[in-house]
């Protein structure tokens, strides 16, 4: 898998968390190499409480409650805004040159 598509398959959950929630973050897994790791996609609710919108593997499938329901994600996140304007900044196709 190409780092394209484990980017455009985190959007894309992320993107369900905010049109569900209005809003959507994605924390990555910290153990294993790193390379694609697992990731959670979470919204916040009224009171700002982080709420789980699904757990997955790099594959984008969704992990089992025993991989999901631990302490092993990143304690930053990222905002499906900002994994999208990294999609567009890092994967858009080549503007079409004028004839």
């Amino acid at each position: 898998m190409h780092q394209r598509d484990y980017v455009a398959g985190a959007r894309h959950k992320a993107k369900q968390c905010f049109d569900n929630h209005g809003n959507a973050f994605v924390k990555i897994g910290v153990t294993g190499s790193g390379q694609k790791p697992c990731y959670r996609v979470f919204y916040k609710d009224a009171n700002g409480s982080e709420e789980i919108f699904g757990s997955y593997w790099d594959m984008h499938d969704p992990l089992d409650n025993e991989h999901a329901i631990n302490t092993n994600w990143s304690t930053n996140a990222m905002t499906y805004e900002e994994i999208h304007a990294l999609m567009v900044e890092k994967h858009s196709p080549p503007a079409k040159k004028a004839i």
